[in-house]
């Protein structure tokens, strides 16, 4: 029996200890397995750390628990690097001895912080789509021999989750924050219930651009029977809680096989207070609600009945009725009362167009000021409509009902308008109109600024008896308000639309500052003081007839001290002061002096047809200005890319190609002492810009750039978008070579070489080509021409120069000089071609010509003439095929080096075929010249006429026939023995 309890509590140990050991020393395998399933099954990225997983057996006994924290999926394209599902940590408890049966049952399922963001593009494409199919999966599903395992989920909980549904495709946005869910169901059976309990503590649903729900609490207490295959969901017991609006539902939402669902729901409140109700006005549900004194009953109810697919929508109905409600905040004395709302919408057939709304009343008291209204819109693609608004309201007694901290309003308000008919755009009718509207003595003040805004008021009317778009009338007359003692008065009649006629009229001045303290603008700062004395009448069909004499226009604007700031841009906008005239021709700009960031500029000049290029349609606006600068920072206007880089797939963010419009012709006269641009200055800038049909047009545009002096005549033409143009002529004097290599990226395509070179050129050039998208040259594209002039610069090691030593021994050969040298040289084809000029290699006259490619390839021609005693391996072997020896060191060659490569990795050669012919030539002067000093050192000493008549005959450069054959050897040594020998037999037939 000892021996059987020893056995036992072995086992026991080797067990306790494997259930602590395997998962630790499994981790490994486990996560490449995890791993490996994943890659196979799934196109995302998958990010996890096996330091954040863990195997427990202990934990929940006889339960197996998994955890993984910092888990999270990666989307790849069209939603590149994009989050689909994070969690901070994931728990999984397994019963450990249903592994083994033939049903796998799931204790619970736990997630702490998850954030899941659901995209849908317009074609529909998803990020949620990110299984990978799989034929085998396929096959082994239509296998039936295979096992059949059932999964159970005993209970699930999310614990402060953050969901985004972002659908492009309807367009739908649904945000919830703060979400906690948990729930429980047996999904082994056929037919079970799910339990489930959702809050959130804000919601926010936008559709098309609107948001209906914003920040609203949302609270789901609900069971759902669910059958058929978890395709039929029907409503039992259930709570929807709003704020404090609760509603519940019945019916059931069946999943069909086509992806259509079929509904068939009823809801209704669960309370009929009024006080749930105005729980979802925004602002009113604070911390101080349930304080908010209310009365009166609701009643809402509705229903929703047929199929939802991309197509088609189902019906739907809704009721709300208020009766007898009032509200009253607790700090303040007057209530809100006899509020009463019967309203009903209505769709019998899911299009949507047939929708009916009907609010056959809504009636408020605030106060003793009533206010009524009634709407019957009979569907939504004409608008057939019967409206009514009438009320009355004093501001004063208004603050008396709902919290204005910190402001104070007074002032009468009045309306009464009625609309009867349709609105058919292509049959140009309108409903027939009735409305007035009035303000007087109104009054507002805050708290933030002293001064109050004033004495405001106005009369307006809008009227349209027949409903015709000619007979439609809307005027403001008497509109006035006071500002820190300063009045502002306007007056404007609009009348019918079928030739829109005007008369507007403005007079007064405005205090930026003040006006925004009033009427806060978020973001936003202004300043300045805008006075205006305008007057403007006519109408459509003048203006496009351009008749402008007939539409009186005059008047003047002046600006001061006015300043512009807003969050969203990196520099302020001032005007110290600005005067503007006008009439119906022209405006004219009589002076402005403003500051954008640290760019001032002054302005003076006029524009014409202003008026039709606001009103008209393809109207021209012309116009001449002078515009003068002490520093133009265009550094400013760029803005920097603080994005990351785009994922693979995905195209850089790119400004796009600037077009010129082709409805504006202007002459910009400049006077421009700096502008910045990138890491340039360029200087005392004067000259025309001329913009007229589509093209920006430089009239000997000057300015100092780089050291060098510009002057600048071309155009920019972007009428093609795809394929924008420049056409320049360039007469540059002085410019710094290494600023120039460093700054364009022409000169760092074409010729590299300026990298190592120091000095200035100047330069008459014409270039034109296009542009990319980003505004940058096409280098395919470039063609040019022109002369460079470098009065004296130099050239340190240079690979090119190392290439010609390398042929060579020359001595200080390590610098390149060029003095005075002129440079022909022309870009087409994509390369740059040279024309022969001269430069200075050490002490050596060297003449180069050649081609740059567009790909960075070089072929160039190197000629000089070397020292014979300067010349390496490779030429003296040549000149030994025609000499029989080596060239003496005295004498000169000239050579023909051939560049090819790169200017980063040149390759030098010896161009054979020419400097084979200049080294036969060079041999053979050379030997005439050492025989003709060897017979004059002997004719010194020759007194005998005939003797002195062959030496002369000699040195006459009479040849023998040896010598006349063009392909025979050379040697200097033979030609002078047999010289000498021939004087030697002269002088001894003399003796005889």
């Amino acid at each position: 029996m000892k021996k059987v309890l020893i056995i036992f509590g072995s086992i026991i140990l080797i067990l306790l200890a494997a259930a602590f050991i395997i998962p630790i020393a499994f981790k490994d395998q486990i996560k490449a397995s995890i791993d490996k399933a994943l890659a196979e099954s799934v196109d995302a990225d998958i990010v996890w750390d096996v330091e954040d997983f863990n195997i427990s057996l202990f934990k929940n006994f006889p339960n197996a628990t998994a955890n993984l924290n910092n888990f999270g999926v990666l989307n790849h394209a069209p939603f590149e690097g994009q989050l689909l599902f994070a969690v901070q940590q994931f728990e999984v408890e397994v019963d450990l001895f249903s592994l083994f049966g033939d049903q796998i049952k799931i204790e619970g399922i736990k997630l702490h912080r998850p954030e899941v963001f659901i995209k849908v593009l317009e074609d529909g494409r998803t990020n949620y789509d990110i299984a990978i199919s799989d034929s085998t999966a396929v096959e082994a599903s239509q296998d039936t021999t295979t096992a059949a395992y059932n999964i159970g989920i005993d209970h699930w909980e999310i614990n402060d989750g953050h969901v985004v549904y972002d659908d492009k495709s309807l367009p739908f946005k649904l945000e919830i924050k703060e979400l906690n869910h948990n729930g429980s169901g047996d999904f082994t059976q056929d037919i079970f219930d799910l339990t489930t309990y959702t809050s959130a503590d804000s919601v926010t649903v936008d559709f098309d651009g609107t948001e209906y729900i914003t920040d609203k609490h949302l609270e789901i207490d609900a069971i759902l029977s669910i059958s058929d295959e978890y395709s039929k969901y029907t409503f039992k017991e259930n709570t929807v809680k709003v704020n404090d609006f609760a509603l519940s539902f019945k019916g059931f939402l069946a999943l069909l096989d086509d992806g259509s669902i079929d509904m068939d729901l009823t809801y209704g409140t669960k309370e009929n207070t009024f006080k749930s109700l105005l729980s979802l006005v925004p602002g009113v549900y604070t911390e101080s609600f349930n304080d908010i004194q209310t009365e009166g009953t609701l009643a809402f109810d509705g229903g929703v009945k047929g199929l939802y697919d991309s197509l088609s929508m189902p019906a739907f109905n809704l009721n709300m009725k208020v009766n007898d409600a009032l509200f009253k905040y607790p700090d303040l004395p007057n209530a809100v009362k006899n509020i009463n709302m019967d309203l009903a919408v209505a769709n019998t057939d899911g299009v949507i167009d047939n929708t009916v709304v009907d609010l056959k009343q809504l009636h408020l008291e605030f106060g003793a000021n009533p206010f009524d209204a009634k709407l019957l819109l009979k569907n939504l693609y004409n608008y057939d409509m019967e409206a009514n608004v009438k009320g009355s309201l004093n501001l004063e007694e208004l603050s008396k009902m709902f919290p204005m901290e910190g402001m104070a309003i007074k002032g009468s308000f009045n309306v009464d308008m009625s609309a009867s008919g349709v609105y058919d755009s292509v049959k140009q009718i309108i409903p027939s109109i009735d409305a007035t509207m009035s303000m007087k003595n109104g009054y507002v003040k805050t708290s933030e600024f002293p001064y109050a805004l004033e004495n405001l008021g106005f009369d307006a009317s809008i009227t349209d008896p027949t409903g015709k778009m000619k007979d439609f009338k809307a005027v403001v007359q008497n509109f006035k308000m006071v500002m820190d003692g300063q009045p502002f008065e306007a007056a404007m009649i609009v009348s019918n639309l079928d030739n829109y006629t005007w008369d507007v009229s403005a007079k007064g001045g405005v205090d930026l500052e003040k006006i925004t303290k009033v009427f806060p603008l978020e973001g936003m700062e202004l300043t300045g003081k805008i006075n205006a004395d305008l007057k403007t009448a006519g109408n459509m069909a003048e203006l496009e007839a351009e008749r402008y004499q007939n539409l009186p226009t005059s008047g003047k604007v002046s600006v001061e001290s006015f300043t512009y700031k807003d969050a969203e841009l990196p520099y302020d906008v001032t005007i110290s002061n600005a005067a503007v005239s006008f009439d119906p021709q022209k405006m004219k700009i009589d002076n402005f002096k403003g500051t954008v960031g640290k760019s001032d500029m002054a302005i003076t000049g006029s524009v014409s047809n202003y008026i039709g290029y606001m009103f008209g349609d393809n109207q021209t606006i012309e116009g001449a200005m002078n515009f003068n600068s002490n520093l133009l920072d265009l550094n400013e206007f760029m803005e920097e890319d603080e994005d990351p880089a785009p994922a693979v797939g995905e195209e850089e963010a790119s400004y796009g190609v600037i077009q010129v419009p082709e409805n504006i012709d202007f002459v910009l006269h400049s006077n421009i002492k700096t502008v910045k641009v990138m890491d340039m200055d360029i200087t005392n800038a004067k000259g025309d810009i001329i913009v007229r049909n589509g093209i920006a047009n430089l009239s000997d545009l000057k300015f100092n750039l780089l050291g060098g002096a510009f002057a600048v005549n071309g155009d920019y033409n972007a009428k093609d978008i795809n394929d924008p143009k420049y056409n320049f002529s360039l007469d540059i004097n002085k410019l710094s070579i290494q600023k120039a290599f460093q700054t364009f990226s022409i000169v760092q395509t074409y010729a590299p070489v300026a990298k190592t070179v120091n000095g200035d050129v100047s330069t008459d050039f014409k270039i034109s080509g296009s542009l990319d998208k980003e505004m940058m040259p096409k280098m395919e594209t470039v063609n040019g021409s022109g002369v460079l002039e470098v009065l004296q610069a130099s050239m340190k090691d240079s690979k090119i120069v190392k290439g010609i030593t390398s042929l060579t021994k020359l001595n200080n050969t390590d610098q390149v000089t060029l003095k005075d040298v002129m440079m022909s040289i022309k870009i087409e084809d994509g390369k740059l071609k040279v024309e022969p000029f001269d430069v200075k290699l050490g002490d050596y006259t060297t003449n180069i010509s050649g081609t740059t490619g567009l790909g960075g390839g070089i072929n160039y021609n190197v000629k000089m003439d070397v020292p014979a005693g300067k010349l390496g391996t490779q030429f003296n072997s040549l000149i030994s095929q025609y000499s029989g020896s080596s060239a003496s060191s005295g004498s000169t060659i000239p050579i023909n080096i051939g560049i090819g490569g790169t200017f980063d990795d040149p390759k030098a050669t010896l161009i054979s075929s020419e400097q084979k012919e200049q080294v036969k030539n060079a041999v053979k002067e050379k030997a005439k010249e050492e025989v003709k000093d060897a017979a004059a050192d002997l004719l010194d000493k020759v007194k005998d006429e005939k003797a002195k008549e062959v030496i002369g005959n000699i040195l006459g450069n009479k040849k023998s026939d040896s010598t006349k054959k063009e392909d025979s050897k050379v040697d200097f040594e033979k030609a002078k023995e047999e010289a000498k020998d021939k004087i030697k037999d002269l002088f001894k037939r003399k003796d005889k």
